[in-house]
């Protein structure tokens, strides 16, 4: 599969950024709904009384203060959250929502702190960008793999915001909080991958592309389980845990988008750029791909033919060994001159002479002994 996958690297690399322009038409159709905590407006966390449903009471504030884009979310247990686009006196919504449900909570938001808020939203994701920008570049110290990392982050979070506005996730500050998560995640899948590729020299590029995709892959899968099993359990258990269920939903759709910009748009970038680079240095040296095969071919036959000149040796030295237990003291010392001999070819081509002198001295004292040996006989 990934063999495949890097033979069409180039169109593959066309499938996260076509996802992610759907993504800003989706966002420029739908639109992106903004929570009260940026938009302004008010909030209140109601427990209802009697058998008052949620619609009942949201019909009731919609008449009695004539308000725009009213929602009310159910929590279980009674419980509902209301928010309002308008802001609304605590002691005027009290009254209107008298005899049917109980106010836990009211919260008020002006549009000068949404307006604030929203400031620093919009520098924090720049920051960053910014500078996870600058530490890839410190990193690699080259423009094309820092770029692909940054572009990868960057359909990334707009395939999550893709996905936010088609199921109608708002944007709010946990939502945010999980925008700037999922930058975390991609920078750390991208590295992985870029300095496999570009680090390391052992293997293919197609052999540690295929490591990486392995290591990679785990953390995204488990990243995805732990996070759709938040939202699965917060969505049936605590409905009314609002923020762990849009934080889980964004990071699960965000990881998904990870995926697919980090092995098919940062894979397929990173093989067009060592391709383009791997050319350029055989146009500068001139290396041709036949000249390099001769060249392994000579090595392979130089190597073959030491092997064969040492097989040669040591055959023939074994069976000279063989030939010792013959009991002849003619044969005896013959073999040992041939033997000394194939010790000097092994060694230096030029030994020292203390060297020899030992070897002579070993001989003589070897023939001593056999004559020590005929005499005692």
């Amino acid at each position: 599969m990934l063999e495949k996958m890097l033979e069409n690297h180039k169109i593959l690399i066309a499938i996260p950024i076509i996802l992610a322009l759907l993504s800003l038409v989706l966002i420029g159709v739908n639109g992106l709904e903004q929570g009260v905590d940026l938009k302004g407006g008010s909030q209140a966390e109601l427990q209802l009384l009697d058998s008052v449903t949620p619609t009942e009471l949201e019909q009731t504030i919609d008449a009695k203060l004539n308000t725009n884009n009213i929602k009310v979310t159910n929590n279980g247990n009674n419980k509902v959250t209301v928010e309002l686009e308008n802001n609304v006196n605590s002691s005027t919504f009290t009254s209107t929502i008298n005899g049917k449900a109980k106010v836990i909570s009211y919260n008020e938001i002006g549009p000068v702190l949404s307006e604030e808020a929203m400031g620093q939203i919009y520098i924090a994701i720049i920051f960053a960008f910014l500078f996870m920008a600058v530490t890839v570049f410190i990193v690699f110290r080259e423009p094309v793999p820092s770029i692909a990392i940054i572009l990868a982050a960057l359909c990334d979070i707009l395939i999550a915001l893709g996905g936010m506005s088609i199921f109608k996730i708002p944007l709010s500050i946990a939502s945010v909080g999980a925008l700037l998560m999922l930058i975390g995640y991609s920078v750390d899948t991208d590295i992985l991958l870029t300095t496999r590729l570009l680090k390391r020299r052992e293997g293919t590029v197609e052999s540690r592309a295929k490591n990486a995709m392995y290591t990679g892959l785990t953390m995204s899968f488990a990243a995805i389980a732990a996070m759709g099993i938040l939202f699965v359990v917060t969505k049936l258990i605590m409905p009314e845990a609002t923020t762990l269920i849009n934080i889980s939903a964004v990071l699960v759709m965000g990881l998904i988008g990870d995926i697919l910009s980090t092995w098919l748009m940062n894979l397929g970038i990173l093989k067009t750029y060592i391709d383009w680079r791997q050319s350029k240095k055989q146009d500068k040296y001139n290396i041709s791909p036949s000249a390099t095969k001769a060249k392994s071919s000579d090595n392979s036959k130089d190597e073959s033919d030491d092997t064969s000149e040492k097989k040669s040796k040591s055959r023939f030295k074994d069976k000279l060994k063989k030939k010792t237990e013959v009991e002849d003291d003619e044969v005896m010392t013959k073999i040992e001159e041939e033997l000394e001999k194939i010790d000097n070819m092994e060694s230096s081509p030029a030994p020292k002479k203390s060297k020899n002198k030992k070897s002579g001295k070993k001989v003589n004292k070897r023939k001593a002994k056999k004559q020590k040996g005929k005499g005692g006989k």
